[in-house]
């Protein structure tokens, strides 16, 4: 029998490697077919793991190999640690899928800085800051402004989807880059997150969950997006704070929803539009195709239009609350009766999706000065050669 190779790494590497997967000690054991007792002992130097079980330990933590050889954990951010969490999720486990997207985002993040140093450019400076004390219905308009979307353009999008892709081109142009979560190798539980922010700059970033309809994204982006301004990194699982996360954190919450339905639903704008013009606040209610074609104006979801009425007092919370449980019943029935799918949108659309076109852009550039590889370039864009040229002509509109 070949003698065991030993692999002589550092104990602290392996606990921060699993730790920073979100792994339990069980996990990895199962994983790699051994005993919890193995994993505990290779974690407190009392044995070493094989070479070949190394592999696999690297392997399902998601870290290269030449990790595990560093003299000590790299030091500076830690995937997880460094965002804010709501109080009452404190103990909340985060899954390992998690675990690699908040990991994944940020090294893509430090990328993008990279190559800009290498391309001898700046980032974007998105400019605009808040505080929580701020009135969101006065802030809005200088979001509006800075992302230059006008009510006539978005009177025009007709639908959710596009609504979608209009925000964030737009979001992204002003020098924050965008991720969505979805595809088959890339799935997170909308119970678990809906979207994160990293709100350090430059470059800043929100990643949302393509779970999401289309609708709720918009919304997410948006209330994200106020968490930059306010300079918080945080993960979402909720946007409606409850009553048992301190009072603070509600105040947090509160503004960014508020940023978001103001951004979306400029209160001018709304309170004189003919049909919120024609009803009698607080006693008027309204037909379920009133508050669609109000909605379809805005290009936002029934629920953030009701909510954005609550607040202008045009609606009562008892009108919403029916509403609101009406439209979940409709939702359970609507994902009942469909097929369960299994397909999903073109690998490069997926791939676009997910590492954002901004960030797509900017490799890309980087390649065409060359002063990146198309081995790096592949590389940074998590495909194989072969798919550059097809990502390209996606990222610039160029027609297939």
């Amino acid at each position: 029998m070949a003698k065991r190779i030993k692999a002589l790494v550092e104990p602290t590497l392996l606990v921060w490697a699993r730790e920073t997967a979100s792994f339990s000690q069980k996990e990895i054991a199962e994983g790699l077919g051994v005993s919890v007792e193995q994993v505990q002992g290779w974690e407190s130097g009392k044995d070493h793991l094989s070479v070949s079980q190394l592999r696999k330990l690297a392997k399902k933590c998601k870290r290269p190999l030449s990790v595990f050889y560093l003299p000590e954990p790299p030091r500076g951010f830690q995937a997880l640690r460094d965002f804010r969490r709501l109080a009452g999720a404190v103990t909340q486990h985060y899954s390992p899928a998690l675990a690699y997207e908040v990991r994944a985002a940020h090294e893509r993040r430090l990328v993008a800085i990279e190559v800009l140093e290498t391309l001898g450019e700046t980032a974007e400076d998105f400019q605009l800051t808040a505080r929580v004390t701020d009135d969101p219905e006065q802030v809005a308009p200088r979001v509006r402004e800075r992302l230059g979307i006008t009510l006539a353009a978005q009177n025009r999008w007709g639908d959710t989807a596009k609504g979608f892709r209009a925000w964030r081109d737009a979001i992204e142009a002003a020098g924050i880059l965008i991720s969505v979560v979805s595809g088959a190798h890339h799935q997170i539980d909308i119970d678990e997150m809906r979207g994160f922010a990293i709100a350090d700059r430059p470059l800043p970033m929100i990643v949302v969950n393509g779970k999401d309809r289309s609708g709720g994204r918009i919304f997410t982006l948006l209330h994200e997006l106020g968490h930059i301004l306010l300079g918080q990194s945080v993960i979402e699982n909720s946007l409606e704070p409850g009553t048992a996360i301190p009072a603070p954190d509600r105040a947090i919450e509160r503004f960014c929803n508020q940023l978001a339905a103001a951004t979306l639903m400029p209160r001018d704008s709304l309170m004189a539009d003919a049909l919120v013009a024609s009803k009698t606040p607080l006693r008027t209610e309204w037909s379920d195709e009133e508050i669609e074609a109000l909605a379809r104006r805005y290009c936002v979801s029934r629920d953030a239009l009701l909510v954005r009425l609550v607040e202008l007092r045009q609606i009562t919370a008892a009108f919403w609350q029916t509403k609101r449980a009406q439209y979940a019943r409709q939702r359970d029935e609507e994902e009942q009766a469909e097929e369960p799918s299994t397909s999903f949108a073109p690998y490069r659309q997926q791939v676009l999706g997910y590492i954002g076109r901004g960030f797509a852009r900017l490799v890309l550039q980087g390649y065409h000065r060359n002063r990146l590889t198309l081995s790096a370039v592949s590389g940074y864009l998590g495909i194989q050669a072969k798919y550059v040229p097809p990502i390209e002509r996606l990222a610039f509109g160029v027609p297939a």
